[in-house]
């Protein structure tokens, strides 16, 4: 993510967008449209935990296991009362009865009940044959919920109690049991200490001392604090709610305080705050020490290492050097990654980490100027092996150095940074630029956009990129196509195709029923320029225009998120990680999906993705898509360059089809481990 003030700005305002209509979803009772845009905004924040439990409140009726793990991940976290009363909603939903009894006790035992959590703690308990619930409100009063209205038993600290209301001082207490016929009720015993906590802070200059407070175990109630100055002494309510502050636990309902010192107290004598559990709120001056985690020790045993050189722009290249570092790592191999960095200095770096995230002993090199000190580490780990992924980022006295190794390597093509300053041939102007002859490219690479962080004349990037494809061991393309891309624009060079996935394995889903009503389009993955965001925007400002029943999901991100859902056609969900791919996609319930892609992509893993969650793809007849479709009839290809309106025609038309092209048998090929090494 972007640290940039603007792009931070962006962010926050579609976070803001998306859970203001959600909300405003929930308010109109449609839970459906509230899920979309609540899921939207989590995918935005993730670490948001208001977000997290906003969603999975969304999705309790509509998906509970889905609610259940949002929830659960939130307790993660930090101990909040309303994921554990929300997990346990959730459970129950789910048919999971004993798991929502766990849930549900463990809220009880150190939270505040809240107003409405009697209906389910109820159903919780009769469907697990409980003695029933019982809980302590944030004012000492006991709940004590006993199947068929058995009489129970009230110990505070092992005294027995007749009334249901704790006495004063109880929130100095330890606990509260509650049981009926000798078995404890759901939630006993209850931590009262727990419940009665105050978390706070509070600074006095003298004339005033203000600061926040909050019960983390009863947020509904409001703080009693104890101000000290020597011998004077004030008792003050803490009730104005006020936003949550920094050190304070997620989704706390802070309140603030401001006590104006009597001029009798003004005396050099330190001010104390303490709450009614007995306990002092942190004072200005204070800090907390927090945990600091050891430092993990860089090995230093090696076993036939393995370096990789990367870039540190995430998408596909790090999914496949993950891959590549899990299949090393089960083989017992010692691996290295090299990613570029920025030196605290500025100018070109190199990040050196294990392939368990261990940091190098100094981490970042400076290049050139660290070159030798690069060159002794790198050494010292006895590699046998190199595997370049990508040089995006790198300084070229990092590939000198380790092509000063001496040791075996191969070149992996993810895209055509060897001999495209703008990698993916894609134009000034936004479209396929048809690989013309090196006076073309020279223009093409004179106007401003490139990715390249040295200039370099493609003539010369050719050559340099000639000497490194040549004394590979291997050249290993993932697709057909590709490799003869690389192949074309380096005569003599002969590339290894090696898919990452083998198409014939994944599960061919039946073909989509005839769609009535809205047609609905999936795009899947992050979607740029290169990857058709014009293409895509184009597409839904016609079908808005035409009035057509068109919509598209991107299950994903965008590079402009707004200008595609201003039109009214498109709705973005937001960023995934790699393993909800399948199940977002289906999410999405459309009837097609659509790659936009406008460049010759290497491989394509949203392809797969799409795949596996069963749609018929799109794409147009152009790089490593349009070879995998035509392989295994699984969509059908447009012509590159067709009107946005020719498009839409195709998509709808072809929405109860298996096919608009007459796509040839399949070709056969056998999908191997893109990571496979020496021994």
């Amino acid at each position: 993510m972007s640290t940039e003030p603007g792009d931070q700005a962006r962010r926050a305002a579609m976070i803001e967008e998306a859970f203001r209509r959600g909300q405003q979803a929930l308010a109109s009772g449609d839970q459906m449209e509230a899920s979309h845009w609540l899921d939207r905004a989590h995918r935005l924040a993730p670490a948001d935990v208001t977000l997290a439990i906003a969603l999975a409140s969304a999705l309790m009726t509509l998906d509970p296991a889905r609610s259940a793990r949002l929830f659960r991940r939130v307790l993660t976290v930090a101990d909040i009362g309303a994921a554990w009363f929300g997990l346990a909603a959730a459970q129950l939903r789910a048919g999971s009865p004993r798991e929502a009894r766990r849930a549900l006790h463990q809220g009880l035992s150190r939270h505040a009940p809240y107003a409405g959590l009697t209906g389910i703690a109820d159903q919780i308990a009769e469907a697990v044959g409980a003695a029933g619930w019982s809980g302590v409100n944030g004012d000492g009063t006991i709940i004590a919920r006993s199947a068929d209205g058995e009489p129970v038993q009230i110990r505070l600290d092992g005294r027995r109690m007749t009334a249901m209301t704790l006495p004063d001082g109880w929130r100095r207490a330890a606990r509260v049991t509650v049981t009926s016929g000798g078995r404890h009720l759901i939630g006993s015993p209850v931590s009262v200490r727990a419940i009665g906590r105050v978390e706070g802070f509070f600074e006095a200059d003298g004339v005033v001392v203000r600061g926040w407070a909050w019960h983390p175990g009863a947020p509904d109630q409001d703080p009693v604090l104890t101000v000290t100055m020597g011998e004077h002494k004030a008792t003050i309510v803490a009730t104005t709610p006020a936003d949550t502050q920094p050190g304070s636990s997620p989704l706390a309902r802070v309140r603030a305080f401001a006590f104006p010192i009597p001029a009798a107290w003004r005396a050099s004598v330190p001010v104390q705050v303490r709450g009614s559990d007995g306990e002092p709120l942190t004072a200005a001056a204070e800090t907390k020490s927090l945990p600091i985690e050891p430092p993990r020790r860089w090995p230093t045993v090696w076993n036939r290492t393995v370096i990789i050189l990367t870039h540190d722009d995430g998408g596909g290249v790090a999914r496949r050097v993950d891959a590549a570092v899990a299949s090393l790592k089960r083989r017992g191999r010692s691996v290295i990654i090299l990613k570029p960095a920025r030196s605290d200095i500025g100018g070109n770096a190199v990040r050196i980490e294990t392939g368990d995230g261990i940091p190098a002993p100094g981490s970042v090199f400076r290049m050139p100027e660290d070159r030798d000190a690069f060159s002794a580490l790198l050494r010292a780990t006895k590699p046998v092996e190199l595997v370049l992924h990508h040089t995006l980022n790198h300084a070229p006295s990092v590939l000198e150095t380790l092509l000063a190794l001496g040791i075996p390597y191969d070149a992996h093509i993810h895209d055509f940074i060897w001999f495209c300053p703008r990698i993916a041939l894609v134009s000034p102007d936004g479209r396929y630029c048809g690989e013309p002859a090196l006076s073309g490219c020279e223009d093409c690479a004179a106007k401003p956009g490139g990715y390249l962080s040295e200039d370099l004349p493609v003539r010369d990037l050719i050559a340099r990129s000639r000497v490194i494809l040549e004394g590979a061991r291997r050249v290993i393309a993932p697709s057909h196509d590709a490799g003869g891309r690389i192949e074309r624009h380096f005569p003599g060079l002969r590339a290894t195709v090696i898919p990452h996935d083998d198409d014939r394995r994944i599960p061919e889903r039946p073909p989509t029923a005839r769609h009535t009503g809205v047609v609905r389009i999936c795009v899947a993955g992050a979607i740029g320029l290169h990857k058709g965001h014009d293409v895509l925007l184009a597409l839904a400002r016609d079908a808005r225009d035409r009035a057509l029943a068109l919509e598209f999901r991107v299950a994903g991100t965008t590079i402009d998120d707004q200008s595609l859902m201003e039109t009214g056609r498109v709705f973005v969900t937001g960023p995934y990680e790699p393993a909800e791919a399948v199940p977002l996609i289906q999410a999405q319930n459309a009837a097609l999906a659509l790659l936009p892609s406008i460049w010759p992509e290497t491989w394509c893993l949203a392809l797969s993705e799409l795949w596996r969650a069963g749609l018929r793809v799109a794409a147009f007849d152009i790089g490593a898509p349009a070879e995998r479709i035509r392989a295994t009839g699984r969509g059908f290809l447009l012509r590159l360059g067709m009107s946005p309106a020719a498009i839409n025609d195709s998509l709808m038309n072809a929405v109860s089809v298996r096919s608009v092209l007459p796509i040839p048998a399949p070709t056969s090929y056998k999908g191997r481990d893109t990571t496979t090494l020496s021994k």
